[in-house]
């Protein structure tokens, strides 16, 4: 007779303290070497200048990261492709001084020629511009983005202030606020510029984070107008996440304002004292997001033949593109992770002459790669600031 035999075994494991948490990795892979910026005064963070990101996505692969005491590092969406900036360091970072990711106020208007100043405000890296106030026969307009302000009308003259609307737990994709609303003209010359959206940043540590400085992503105040017009809206705040094993110091970390963005730990071991200018910040478990990948982009690669500069300023300072032409010229729009059969339009703001809107074809080719050609667009003398938006 067969007979099973049943013997019970105990074991005893001890498991290394290496295997119950993996080393946490910031995933730099230090190609952009140090970032040492140590010479007290203004600093303007430009990829291109400064030799950095060759790959152009904002994710920049740095060693490690010191902002000295008397240092300003100003980001400006103009510099840095209008995306966020992912700041990834293997060794410590180290902020004595300031990184400047606020939003433009809403540009005063000029009463010899408000047209001159009439221009939507300048975001953060991440963030949305402002729209402008209304002026002549040119009404208002809404500010860009998630939770843009709405422009003043007849019947709500006053632009109305941003929100940031746009978060998630995770901050993927990472996003900066929405710009404020222009103000209606009234009875008066022009209406307020609304202001711009804050920028957005998330700095990444294998070791730690230190900052005894501050980081700001507040966003724009709105201007006022001009005789009896109305005034535009504020900007929303950006956002500031922070990623590292351990986070200290006793700074000011600042997204907060009319319209308050968002700041995140993500840590286990949160030992930083200091302020979040009257903002409750998100703390969470140690987690670094995903990079970047697959986000939809839209841009114009070249208007009436001429090809668009590598970074585009959107500047009235120092234009893209010089067109010396009168007659209607072409502006050619490709697009990345957009669905086919989106209609994108191009919202024009004049220097001289009244605003436009044009409606382009619709893209067309893969939702990894579209075109659309806007034929018959008529720009006016003087600078044309082109807002591309294209919504689905």
């Amino acid at each position: 007779m067969y007979r099973r035999h049943v013997i019970p075994a105990m074991v005893a494991l001890v498991l290394a303290p290496g295997a119950v948490q993996a080393q946490f990795s910031s995933g730099s892979t230090g190609s952009d070497g140090a970032l040492n910026l140590n010479t007290p005064g203004t600093v303007v963070f430009d990829p291109a200048a400064m030799g950095l990101n060759p790959a152009g996505d904002n994710v920049f692969n740095f060693t490690t990261i010191n902002i000295g005491t008397g240092v300003t590092v100003k980001m400006r969406a103009n510099r840095l492709r209008n995306r966020a900036v992912i700041w990834l360091a293997t060794g410590d970072v180290t902020i004595a001084g300031t990184l400047d990711l606020k939003g433009e106020d809403g540009a005063v208007m000029n009463p010899a020629n408000p047209e001159l100043t009439r221009s939507p405000a300048e975001p953060g890296p991440g963030g949305f511009p402002g729209g402008v106030g209304g002026f002549m026969t040119s009404p208002a307009t809404d500010g860009s983005g998630f939770g843009g302000g709405k422009a003043g009308t007849a019947q709500n003259g006053t632009g109305g202030n941003a929100t940031y609307s746009y978060f998630n737990n995770q901050l993927v994709p990472l996003y900066g606020g929405a710009g404020g609303g222009g103000g209606y003209i009234g009875t008066g010359v022009a209406g307020g510029n609304g202001g711009a959206g804050g920028g957005a940043i998330r700095i990444v540590s294998t070791t730690s984070i230190s900052v005894t400085g501050t980081i700001i992503a507040a966003g724009g105040a709105y201007s006022n107008a001009l005789q009896n017009g109305f005034s535009g809206g504020f900007g929303a705040s950006g956002a500031i996440h922070l990623v590292a094993p351990t986070i200290t110091g006793n700074g000011l970390i600042h997204a907060a304002g009319v319209s308050g963005g968002v700041v995140k730990f993500s840590t286990n071991n949160n030992l930083y004292t200091g302020s979040f200018n009257f903002l409750t910040p998100v703390i969470g478990p140690l987690y670094n997001p995903p990079l970047p990948a697959g986000l939809p982009s839209v841009q114009v690669v070249s208007v009436n033949g001429v090809a668009a500069p590598a970074v585009v300023a959107a500047s009235y300072l120092a234009p893209d593109f010089t067109i010396n032409s009168s007659a209607p010229v072409a502006v050619n729009i490709a697009a990345q992770n957009i669905p086919t059969g989106t209609v994108v339009k191009l919202y024009l703001t004049a220097e001289q002459g009244n605003d436009q809107v044009i409606t382009c074809p619709a893209l067309a080719g893969t939702i990894a790669s579209s075109t659309a050609s806007c034929t018959g667009v008529t720009f006016q003398p003087g600078i044309t600031i082109t807002d591309i938006r294209a919504v689905w």
